[in-house]
């Protein structure tokens, strides 16, 4: 196959989600029985396109940075796919093997998952994989090794995977040092010697060590000042144009992700509620709790009134959700359908998805 088919063939998604779960195991009683699972993650269908910033929003503990590390597997999924860079022909038949009724299909589906989905991947396999893909953690003060010097941490993840040798690593940590507006002399300190901005960009610098393709960004700026906030996302955006990089970005502050994002996805208890680009989404919100979100961004003008949604109830356990659509018992709007049947991804206009019954009538 000649390198022009080739890129004529490469998907338009790099990264493609399909059904994932990942549940917690709940253990009770003398023996540790499992008894229930907390679904932190449930049935989760998304994709990721090439060259965008995906964000990734909901309220605490609804499973966003649980997905982010499932996504790159820092933690194994329960069940599900991930496929990253493939082309859509490839997952598309696999995914049609998987739904067939012939065992000798499925049988055939399960082999190729070996080598191109993530969650199935050998050791081997996913080492050389995670050259393309990396992440950035949210407090990068528990995120750096404090007993490290900068140039060893920025160094690591080419010594692990052994792709340069070392006089290399000392040029390209000083180039990384460089990108992420450090100087040279920053690479024989330790971590404790530095701000938490510039602690972040040590943390980014690092996860450009490999030339990556993708990197998620685990709320990069919520452990940093304001003013701190906005050069760390101007340094993250700056990479992106440069470097052609791909981001998934979790984080529960709405006007961040306004800032960074090309689209956004709205989750609530483990599940998607709405997927919209980043526009659509905040000039005009269609599942209930996406407006509940953006009610409660607060505005600059004193004179300016807005009407704030506030949510009865708290939020349900993860353990026992209620049936049908999750929002339901906090939802002004629901029926009798949103309590029995569990609402799907509709496509309802250009790149806009939602989950909810009603949501022609809200």
């Amino acid at each position: 196959m000649s390198s022009d088919t080739a890129v004529e063939q490469k998907s338009t998604d790099i990264i493609e989600i399909k059904d994932v779960k990942k549940y917690y195991p709940v253990k009770a009683g003398v023996f540790l029985r499992h008894v229930a699972d907390v679904k932190a993650v449930d049935s989760v269908t998304l994709n990721i396109r090439r060259g965008e910033c995906l964000g990734l929003v909901g309220e605490s503990g609804c499973g966003k940075t649980t997905l982010g590390k499932t996504l790159v597997r820092l933690h194994e999924a329960t069940s599900g796919r991930i496929y990253f860079d493939q082309p859509h022909e490839r997952v598309d038949e696999i995914e049609r093997m998987l739904a067939s009724e012939d065992p000798v299909q499925v049988s055939e589906a399960n082999r190729l998952r070996k080598e191109i989905d993530i969650t199935k991947l050998s050791p081997r396999r996913l080492l050389a994989l995670r050259q393309r893909f990396q992440i950035v953690f949210q407090d990068p003060s528990n995120s750096l090794d404090p007993r490290m010097l900068v140039k060893d941490i920025i160094a690591e993840p080419l010594v692990s995977q052994r792709l340069l040798g070392a006089r290399e690593i000392d040029a390209r940590v000083n180039e990384l040092l460089k990108i992420v507006g450090l100087s040279d002399e920053h690479r024989v300190r330790y971590p404790h010697e530095f701000s938490g901005g510039q602690r972040q960009r040590i943390a980014v610098a690092r996860s450009l060590a490999t030339n990556p393709e993708f990197i998620m960004m685990d709320e990069p700026t919520s452990a940093l000042d304001v003013s701190v906030q906005a050069q760390i996302l101007n340094l993250l955006k700056a990479l992106q144009d440069e470097f052609k990089l791909t981001y998934l970005f979790v984080t529960h502050h709405l006007l961040v992700v306004k800032y960074i994002s090309n689209r956004i996805a709205v989750m609530y208890l483990g599940k998607m509620v709405e997927i919209s680009p980043t526009q659509d989404l905040f000039n005009q919100p269609i599942h209930p709790y996406t407006k509940a979100l953006l009610s409660a961004i607060p505005v600059p003008d004193p004179k300016t009134k807005r009407e704030k949604i506030i949510l009865s109830g708290d939020v349900p356990n993860p353990i026992n959700p209620p049936t049908g659509c999750r929002f339901h018992p906090r939802c002004a709007f629901a029926k009798d359908i949103c309590r029995e049947v569990e609402p799907q991804l509709e496509t309802i206009g250009d790149g806009r998805l939602v989950a909810c019954h009603r949501w022609r009538e809200i």
